[in-house]
């Protein structure tokens, strides 16, 4: 019989139309980012962010040969389109600014302890452009905390000269600051920890006050809290900016479209196999042996 095959093959043009409607109709939602989720940009950051990892082993190792090349790739990366495309420009003039200076120090001879600051500042600007939401930075908040915490401890100490221990605590802080300052930068632009640096700064000016007083006490107990106020509002995810999504593949399964995919080529299997039995036996008779 005719239903055999009839009622299968309708399916499978169901499901064959479904399938490519559920493709063109991704293809029509994504069209606006067809230009900034091309392959070319994503492929750059990661060689970016390759050479950078390759830049922070060198200067771990003190490998002053391997620490050159690198660093003259990612100079020439740096000079090109790329920094146009992504991030903004604060973060790249952080980065040719380590880049420049550590180039500096190693054809000066010096010490590995000279680029190794750069080179962890560089890492970490990148990391946070290729992965945004899971970026190495945001790991510093605890660290940051924790340090702050001991600085609160040191203050508090009963020995008198709590204020001279604490403003060597801060040196900690400070440099954690110093280091994902690029990536911030990179992220959000300069001013995101502008509150921040601003906190370090006059808490350190507050400890290195020789004369004590009441008042001073006060003023330094207030700035610490603001401190710890300012580390966690830098933080905020709430308030992150937006990130081109270039730097990140996009995941594209569509369970519906396999769906209808997977349907068309069984109904396909069921028409043929239906078509097939009824041109062997057209009227579902069986002839006599």
């Amino acid at each position: 019989m005719k239903v055999r095959f009839i009622v299968p093959f309708v399916i499978c043009i169901v499901m064959t139309i479904g399938s490519a409607g559920a493709v063109w109709g991704d293809s029509a939602a994504l069209s606006p980012y067809i230009s900034i989720l091309s392959t070319s940009p994503y492929k750059q950051l990661t060689r970016l962010d390759e050479t950078a990892n390759a830049l922070y082993e060198a200067a771990n190792t003190d490998n002053r040969q391997a620490g050159f090349l690198h660093v003259q790739q990612l100079e020439r990366m740096i000079k090109g389109e790329l920094k146009g495309k992504s991030g903004k420009m604060e973060g790249w003039a952080a980065i040719e600014q380590d880049a420049r200076a550590i180039e500096q120090t190693i054809r000066s001879s010096e010490t590995s302890s000279g680029w190794l600051k750069e080179a962890a500042r560089i890492r970490l600007a990148t990391d946070a452009l290729v992965r945004p939401e899971h970026a190495l930075w945001l790991q510093y908040e605890s660290i940051m905390l924790d340090d702050l915490s001991r600085v609160e401890k040191a203050w508090k100490r009963q020995t008198g000269d709590g204020a001279i221990a604490a403003r060597a605590t801060m040196n900690s802080l400070q440099e954690h600051a110093e280091r994902i300052e690029p990536a911030i930068s990179m992220i959000y632009g300069s001013m995101h920890g502008a509150e921040l640096n601003e906190r370090i700064r006059y808490t350190n000016q507050l400890l290195e006050t020789k004369k004590s007083s009441p008042l001073n006490e006060v003023m330094i107990n207030h700035s610490l809290k603001a401190l710890n106020t300012a580390i966690v509002k830098m933080f905020d995810h709430s308030g992150r900016a937006e990130v081109m999504p270039a730097v990140a593949p996009l995941a594209t399964s569509n369970p519906l479209s396999w769906t209808f995919f997977l349907g068309a080529i069984i109904s396909a299997v069921l028409t043929y196999s239906g078509w097939r039995k009824y041109k062997n036996n057209p009227f579902g008779v069986k002839p006599l042996p």
